[in-house]
């Protein structure tokens, strides 16, 4: 598979690396994304799908297009509440900082010190959060393994 970059773009930078194996934090290769732990663990679990081409807005994508983004969404929620069981989900497209089409799912558990706010509010420190780097890995393992075994049309990474 061949990612579609634009240059400058930060998250084709991301998918480049996603196709080239280079990408510690790859989750599993969706239908129209790449599913990756975020850089942010402020709420454990928190995935962000990148999509695998340039678009800025999702309306630039035929309704089929949508539709298929959507289930990479919905499987990426699936795996967090499979593995944490989290009170909520936000499900979040911004692109006001990154104009390349990305969803991020954010699991809101039990233990959230702000559940009735948006994260966005949050100093740059709760948004990366604690996790270890060796946590993260951990986390990465584990919810590739809740991928694979949703199914969905995907394929997880290889060592899962």
């Amino acid at each position: 598979m061949k990612m579609t970059q634009t240059a400058a773009c930060p998250l084709c930078e991301r998918g480049a690396r996603c196709v080239a194996g280079a990408e510690p934090h790859l989750l599993a290769t969706l239908g129209e994304s790449f599913a990756i732990l975020g850089d942010n663990q402020g709420c454990p679990g928190w995935i962000v799908l990148v999509l695998k081409d340039h678009a800025e807005h999702v309306a630039e994508l035929s309704a089929r297009r949508q539709e298929l983004l959507w289930r990479d969404v919905a499987a990426a929620a699936g795996a967090i509440r499979a593995h944490f069981g989290p009170v909520r989900i936000n499900y979040e497209c911004l692109g006001n900082q990154v104009q390349h089409v990305h969803w991020h799912v954010i699991p809101r558990h039990a233990s959230d010190p702000d559940p009735q706010n948006a994260v966005w509010g949050w100093g740059p420190g709760a948004l990366r959060g604690e996790m270890s780097d060796a946590g993260r890995l951990e986390l990465a393992r584990a919810l590739r393994l809740r991928l694979a075994g949703a199914g969905a049309g995907l394929t997880a990474r290889d060592g899962a």
